[in-house]
């Protein structure tokens, strides 16, 4: 008599109990089966290969499980959002990724913007054997932070040389165009580019 296999799978809903933070696997306590405890279940990512994409729950949070008819294997689909842990859009154009400790990143699709909001550093390591490069093709706007109003008051600091083919201004005063009275009494001349 061949063997039989109950194929039978089902969806359940429950909260995050632990995180395996290496392997990327959770631990579900599930309500409707009595607050059932799964085992570590694989935690479903958009990509694990060549290109990778890596983001867990937190404990506590509610989550979707798919689970076979025993509720000893299968994998958690996602977490859901709840009344009490709302989204943080109401848009279908935006792609928002909205951290703990209030940093944000977002993208609106419709007007191409793209939002990085954090307290912290935020790096561009463009690491190549030459040279790093950092390209901005368009209008760059530095807005100093404003001691009381989320920054430190401090200027932007740059390690190494600066070279510009167009002017160059601070205050309205041109560097190549400037000219002040030299030592001697007598007026420099414009910089030479």
């Amino acid at each position: 008599m061949p063997q039989t296999h109950d194929f039978t799978a089902t969806l359940q809903f429950g909260m995050v109990s632990a995180v395996d933070e290496a392997g990327h696997n959770l631990r579900v306590r599930i309500p409707a089966l009595e607050d059932m405890e799964t085992d570590w279940l694989p935690m479903i990512t958009p990509a694990a290969g060549g290109n990778q994409f890596y983001s867990l729950p937190d404990e506590g949070e509610q989550v979707i499980c798919l689970l076979d008819a025993r509720g000893e294997n299968g994998c958690v689909i996602g977490a859901i959002y709840s009344t009490a842990d709302k989204p943080p859009a109401s848009s279908k154009d935006k792609w928002v990724r909205r951290f703990k400790n209030g940093t944000v990143i977002e993208h609106d699709r419709s007007s191409g913007n793209v939002l990085v909001k954090t307290d912290g550093v935020v790096t561009i390591d463009a690491d190549t054997v030459v040279e790093k490069t950092l390209t901005v093709n368009g209008l760059l706007t530095y807005t100093e932070g404003l001691s009381g109003q989320g920054g430190n008051g401090a200027a932007a600091k740059i390690d190494g040389a600066i070279e510009a083919s167009g002017d160059i201004k601070s205050k309205g005063i041109s560097l190549p165009d400037h000219t002040h009275t030299g030592d001697s009494g007598g007026q420099t001349s414009k910089a030479k580019m």
